[in-house]
């Protein structure tokens, strides 16, 4: 009788799993068990009552690097070309990137000549930080938080942290940061605004986070050239990417993002469709309490984790009407935008982002130790671990998928 393996959680990265696990030579019987009753996890898409397509989740996926082009890859394995709607490089909003500080919205500057002069918020050119980068030496501490790096390798005001009306409008920075290739001039310049980054990819604090868990490309570049710049230059920690037709179509265009015509939640939907079809048991509305395993003990998984603590803390009742007041508020200060929206939906997600602080990479190491060391039959995987997009979460399933066949499956 062959082998069983059961993948616990239908988000990406379990469905990713599956994927993966059911296209080995010889694959395993697959049974994917999700506690809910809908598979996708945080992805999730809604179409309001004209039409227009509303993402509860991530709204885009990064083409960029290795993983940009995985990803790529199945869309493409699971015939979703034609679906796919990119974001061009040309198009003005892959080329115009802002920063709301003071109550005025500050566009970053783009190409050589906007390197040589001050642009605000910053107040000297950030040729400078750029230099003053080129010729810190190599940091000594195993970690450090974003924060701490940045303003030890660009200086203070590169950081921003201390200017507190600081929010971010930078979710679409993050391609050169997270395993990327080389990257673009305007990219570099991104890269200097860490807290702001922070708060647009994390929702965090860059005063906690861990810049080798959440920056991994940053801190390695370091490591391996000194310089973060002159490491990324050199494609520092660059892999190599598969190739297809729509990952050439990605090339060429040089596309910022992309989506799909449904919506993103059409990626898992493709996914579980695909399973279903390689007879994949699918057990929907089954939640896991507890993993028991014979004679070697019992353990427990807890689902669940922080209720916005903070804001509760202070008696702020977190209710709809809340956050579709603070956005509208938002839309209006930062974009001038007065009018009433025509259609509004609020979904609250509660600890959907999970935080990487100081040390984060060490828990890692001793998980995969004791795992190691008491031969349990368990893989993790998920945005808990090593990347939080949604190019890092298919991976990190595909490589679940790698460590329980223990060779690369057929993609």
């Amino acid at each position: 009788m062959g082998r069983t393996v059961v993948v616990l959680g239908g988000g990406v990265s379990g469905l990713a799993a599956s994927y993966h696990l059911s296209r080995a030579p010889c694959p395993p019987k697959v049974v994917l068990v999700e506690g809910s009753e809908r598979l996708g996890g945080w992805i999730r898409s809604v179409r309001g009552p004209n039409g227009a397509i509303f993402e509860l989740g991530p709204r885009g996926i990064r083409p960029a690097g290795a993983l940009g082009a995985r990803t790529l890859l199945l869309v493409s394995e699971l015939g979703l070309d034609s679906e796919v709607l990119p974001v061009r490089g040309d198009h003005p909003a892959a080329q115009n990137r802002f920063l709301y500080v003071g109550g005025a919205l500050h566009a970053l500057p783009t190409g050589l000549r906007g390197l040589l002069r001050p642009s605000p918020p910053f107040s000297k050119p950030l040729f400078w930080a750029g230099l003053r980068e080129l010729t810190k030496p190599r940091g000594k501490e195993p970690d450090e938080t974003v924060h701490s790096f940045a303003q030890r390798r660009l200086g203070p005001e590169v950081t921003l942290a201390q200017r507190p009306q600081t929010s971010s409008l930078l979710n679409q920075l993050q391609s050169s940061l997270f395993k990327s290739t080389t990257p673009s001039l305007t990219l570099k310049v991104a890269s200097l605004a860490m807290d702001s980054l922070c708060r647009g990819v994390f929702a965090g604090n860059s005063r906690e986070l861990s810049i080798r868990s959440c920056f991994p490309s940053l801190f390695q570049a370091e490591q391996t050239h000194r310089s973060v710049l002159l490491g990324l230059l050199l494609g520092a920690g660059r892999t190599p990417q598969p190739d297809s037709a729509l990952i050439r179509q990605a090339l060429a265009e040089r596309w910022s993002q992309w989506s799909l015509r449904g919506g993103l939640e059409m990626l898992p939907q493709a996914l579980e469709t695909h399973l279903t079809s390689r007879g994949v048991s699918v057990l929907r509305g089954q939640p896991v309490c507890g993993l028991s395993l014979q004679a070697e003990g019992r353990w427990k998984v807890m689902l669940g984790g922080s209720w916005l603590q903070t804001l509760e803390a202070s008696g702020c009742v977190l209710s709809q009407e809340l956050f579709q007041q603070r956005a509208q508020e938002a839309a209006a200060t930062q974009l001038g935008l007065k009018e009433l929206p025509s259609h509004c939906l609020v979904h609250l997600h509660k600890n959907c982002i999970p935080q990487y602080t100081l040390g984060h990479w060490q828990k890692l190491e001793s998980a995969r130790q004791f795992l190691a060391a008491h031969r349990l039959p368990l893989t993790l995987a998920g945005a808990s671990y090593e990347g939080v997009a949604v190019n890092d979460c298919i991976e990190s399933g595909r490589q679940a998928a790698v460590s329980v066949l223990g060779t690369e499956p057929n993609s």
